[in-house]
């Protein structure tokens, strides 16, 4: 399977590229970036790297340059704390997500064998609420916006009368740097957070066989 992959050199996003690069049901890795990566997954010759600077926008020359793909690791995001404004945060997680999802349902999957499936995988959070007038106590800017950004890619997925373009949202509770020491893990625990790398490892696996839920919470994803 050839994937996309966004976000790259982000904690998540790196993830992606490095265990997609260790998986033998990958075969092919286009690291959609704004920066270089790191020169040793970049020579990988699973890799290619493709530099964009506008996400929201995909020119049929881009679209062209990821042919065959049959799936979209999406890893762009965060948390509202991590931008300097909401504005800039909607931008980002909202426009730039959907922008994405809605050019590889147009241009890549008709270009997949009949039968196959395009799977695009939304790195979400735990606590997403797609209800975006429900009060919330905590998080309040960060859980409104992913789960809009769930509900409109489900939106998306449920107007393709083809059923061809699936889509995925994993929820996270916390994620833990591969390098995280012994303190941080056992904090970890009492939150359910994820080892990144873990977390990567159950993506993969969701885009590679499917799931039988749209919605992947942090529980599914410590067995996966």
């Amino acid at each position: 399977m050839k994937v996309i992959v966004t976000g790259c050199n982000g904690l998540v996003g790196s993830a992606l590229v490095r265990q997609c690069i260790a998986n033998d049901n990958i075969s092919h890795v286009f690291a959609l970036t704004r920066k270089p990566l790191d020169e040793a997954v970049a020579k990988s010759t699973k890799v290619t790297v493709i530099l964009h600077d506008d996400f929201s926008t995909y020119p049929p020359a881009l679209l062209s340059q990821l042919a065959g793909a049959e799936a979209c690791l999406w890893a762009i995001g965060g948390r509202a704390t991590q931008f300097p404004d909401i504005e800039t945060y909607r931008r980002v997680s909202i426009d730039y997500t959907l922008a994405g999802a809605r050019a590889f349902q147009e241009a890549l999957v008709p270009q997949l064998p009949e039968g196959k499936q395009f799977r695009f995988l939304f790195c979400s959070g735990k606590f997403a609420e797609w209800d975006q007038d429900k009060p919330l106590h905590f998080m309040a800017d960060t859980r409104h916006v992913k789960g809009q950004v769930e509900k409109e890619l489900c939106e998306l997925a449920d107007a393709d009368t083809t059923k061809r373009f699936a889509v995925y949202n994993g929820r996270p509770s916390g994620i833990l740097p591969a390098d995280a020491g012994l303190a941080a893990r056992a904090t970890g625990k009492l939150y359910g957070a994820i080892n990144v790398d873990r977390l990567a490892k159950a993506f993969i696996r969701v885009v590679v066989e499917g799931y039988k839920e749209r919605i992947i919470e942090n529980e599914a994803l410590l067995t996966l």
